[in-house]
């Protein structure tokens, strides 16, 4: 009798075994059936980190608003996060590792445009729907245009007509540049020479050069800018070589101002303190922006991330309001098509408008590039009320002024033309 009972023993376990395997494996379908994944390849580590900071805290915002309305598509979003270290071979194949093996229904970056290139690729290769929220070189629209991409940030273009129209209104005339060599660098300074010369027909660019990204020392650079007696130096740097910049420059006593793409950033602001009053920005998002809207998202955002460790991102200012409002805009075309399936994202995405806390943005059709309005004006010292004695007493530095400008974004878009994107006609 005990061979008997333990054979049926034997059996029972493995049939008990099945079907607990069966349960889980059916469990673990329907919870991946309930989750929409979000593949982020993004810098978060080295010198340009912060940039990722940035995008976890406005990308974390928005999609946890998304999901307290019931999610997306009546399912919850879940973000998965990878370090592209700002590398394009890092990038390639972390974002191939969140297609591959993650299973990512939508896929997204990231900083740094040569990273952008990349993944444009990526998403051609995989037909995976990627939003490109960060990297600003004109050519990830145009040339290297993905028809799966669709970027919800900033472009380079866009920042040298407001730099041209700024440049006319204070008569600046005589131009410096100097860029990091890279995609959106050489894009800059394109863009910003055929800029200036439709806004101020006898401006004159004195000195351009381009440098390697992470330069340690700008000093031979700096006595060159000196000696060819700019009006204003214009400048995409960021990160390090923004900061490093600009201090060197103080330091070696060039007064000139810098017309620079991320004067306005605090994590720099904060570095070069009272060597950036002065400067000129643009951005595709202010805190100063006075609508009601903006006022409630900025609120609620601080509400969130008040007590955050670094101070930068305790409010919504600069790359982290774009980010804010250009995912704002994806997932609301994503829950207008009702679908993950790409082509209908597609369908619906190209020419959807969406109402941002700071304007209409809308994605043109042809090369899947938002055309949004921008704001600009000049960094000034004195009341900093976003900072300032805001939480920790020793951040203070200077900041945008209260009166900028708008610049609506159908007169500053990049034309859409052949020759930009072959599908602009």
């Amino acid at each position: 009798m005990a061979r008997p009972l333990k054979k049926a023993l034997r059996v029972y376990i493995f049939c008990i075994l099945i079907i607990m395997a069966i349960v889980a494996v059916f469990s673990f379908n329907t919870m991946a059936a309930d989750t929409i994944k979000i593949g982020v390849v993004d810098a978060f580590s080295g010198p340009f980190e912060y940039i990722g900071r940035y995008a976890n805290c406005a990308i974390n915002f928005v999609v946890d608003e998304q999901n307290a309305k019931g999610g997306l598509l009546g399912k919850k979003i879940e973000l998965l996060w990878e370090d592209g270290e700002m590398k394009p071979d890092v990038s390639v194949r972390k974002a191939k590792k969140l297609i591959l093996q993650d299973k990512v229904q939508i896929l997204a970056g990231c900083a740094g445009s040569h990273v952008g290139i990349a993944l444009n690729q990526v998403s051609r290769q995989y037909k995976k729907l990627t939003i490109q929220y960060a990297a600003a070189a004109n050519e990830i629209t145009g040339k290297e245009f993905s028809p799966y991409s669709f970027r919800v940030g900033h472009i380079i273009y866009p920042y040298s007509q407001t730099y041209g129209i700024l440049s006319a209104k204070l008569g600046l005339k005589k131009f410096y540049i100097i860029v990091m060599d890279y995609a959106g660098g050489r894009d800059y300074g394109k863009s910003f020479r055929e800029a200036i010369k439709k806004f101020v027909p006898d401006a004159e660019i004195v000195g351009e050069v381009y440098h390697p990204i992470g330069n340690k020392d700008f000093a031979p650079y700096i006595t060159k800018i000196v000696d060819s007696k700019p009006d204003a130096v214009v400048t995409g740097n960021w990160g390090p070589d923004f900061t490093l910049l600009v201090n060197q420059s103080r330091s070696l006593g060039m007064k000139a101002p810098f017309i620079a793409m991320f004067a306005a950033d605090p994590t720099l602001l904060n570095v070069v303190q009272d060597a950036g009053t002065g400067n000129i920005f643009s951005e595709v998002y202010s805190v100063r922006v006075n609508t009601p809207e903006n006022q409630e998202m900025i609120a609620k955002y601080h509400a969130k991330h008040k007590n955050d460790k670094n101070f930068d991102t305790w409010w919504p200012t600069g790359l982290i309001g774009v980010y804010i409002c250009g995912w704002k805009m994806a997932l609301a075309a994503v829950e207008k098509a009702g679908s993950l399936d790409p082509d209908k994202i597609i369908e619906t995405f190209e020419g959807f408008s969406y109402r941002t806390p700071v304007g209409i943005w809308t994605m043109r059709k042809c090369d899947h590039q938002a055309i949004f309005p921008m704001f600009g004006g000049k960094i000034e010292g004195g009341l900093n009320p976003y900072f300032n004695g805001s939480i920790r007493p020793d951040i203070k530095f200077p900041f945008e002024g209260p009166d900028i400008i708008t610049f609506p974004g159908e007169t500053i878009a990049i034309p859409a033309t052949p020759e930009y994107n072959p599908r602009c006609k």
